[in-house]
């Protein structure tokens, strides 16, 4: 992600200072960082020095390009505000690195606490039951198998988290469905604010908003807006039909749209909303420790209750 904000930051100073598309995509393809990403800007620039649209050569390229990136990229050629795009593409994934930093950092410290406790674990067990516990080296490399299975799980979880399906039914989880919502909702008006912000009209803004949600749940609740704009209607009235959102956020948005400052304030939506999803984020990791130590202090208090068990046995064995 912190690809793309630089890549959209960059293009978005060259081509406000007079520099052309292709000479900016080949200076970029000097400069940018990270795996496969200068093989494709440098194919991009020879795409658009051949007369390609910018948009279409995005979108030939692929990942780590979004449809929604795309989908702008487009409106800004066609209205003649490609760097103002940019420079609000930039702005979109500099908010989506720090809210994916954060979950990463949030889940970092449990993590290693669970290391930390599997990696003890068979030292524990030498020193409780020596004559039955296994060696430590080969302790150890069963908790590095151990931990390795569990970090495939949870890579496993966040990959299914991404897919619309599993969203749909993780909504109705209570507490973790409530993070996964903030979240969906949190890139819907943040994506909404961002087209708006560089001029791309509501009908556009909200097809592409709704779509990078990737929940079916979510784009079923929103799915009224598109009908509502299509009439006519305000925004503010659209949203009347739509119980995904909280009444505070409704009001929010209709007074923005009345003072003519819809854009800025689906930005301050947005970050409400993420600002709420952290929190809660954060809870779950200080939950985390706690679930994690469970297992194994269970196990521990187990092996000690056997010890003491066999040994007055033995001890009523000898009187």
């Amino acid at each position: 992600m912190s690809n793309l904000r630089d890549f959209f930051l960059q293009l978005e100073t060259s081509l406000a200072s007079g520099v052309t598309l292709a000479r900016t995509l080949h200076l970029l393809s000097e400069n940018v960082s990270g795996f496969g990403m200068k093989a494709k800007v440098a194919k991009m620039a020879k795409e658009v020095e051949k007369g390609t649209a910018f948009s279409t050569a995005m979108e030939r390229a692929g990942k780590p390009f979004t449809n929604m990136q795309i989908s702008f990229a487009k409106f800004g050629e066609q209205t003649g505000t490609l760097p103002e795009v940019c420079g609000t593409l930039a702005e979109y994934a500099d908010k989506e690195m720090n809210l994916e930093r954060e979950i990463i950092s949030s889940l970092a410290y449990p993590l290693f606490l669970l290391f930390l406790a599997l990696m003890l674990l068979p030292i524990l067990e030498s020193i409780i039951t020596p004559d039955t516990a296994a060696s430590i080296p080969w302790g150890i490399a069963r908790s590095i198998g151990i931990y390795a299975i569990i970090l495939a799980c949870f890579y496993g979880v966040y990959r299914l988290l991404s897919t619309s399906a599993v969203a749909s039914i993780l909504v109705q989880v209570p507490f973790f469905g409530t993070i996964v919502k903030k979240l969906s909702l949190c890139r819907f008006t943040r994506t909404l604010g961002v087209g708006l912000q560089a001029g791309v009209s509501m009908g556009q803004c909200l097809e592409t908003s709704i779509s990078v949600t990737s929940n079916a749940w979510l784009e079923k609740e929103l799915s009224s807006l598109k009908a509502s704009i299509s009439r006519g209607g305000s925004l503010a009235d659209g949203f009347k039909s739509v119980n995904a959102l909280p009444s505070t956020i409704k009001e929010m948005i209709t007074v923005g749209e009345q003072s003519g400052k819809l854009p800025e304030m689906l930005k301050k939506t947005s970050d409400y909303l993420e600002d709420d999803a952290r929190h809660k984020i954060q809870v779950v990791s200080k939950l985390l420790p706690i679930l994690f130590f469970l297992p194994i202090a269970g196990f521990v208090a187990y092996i000690i209750i056997s010890m003491g068990t066999s040994i007055f046995s033995g001890l009523e064995s000898i009187k």
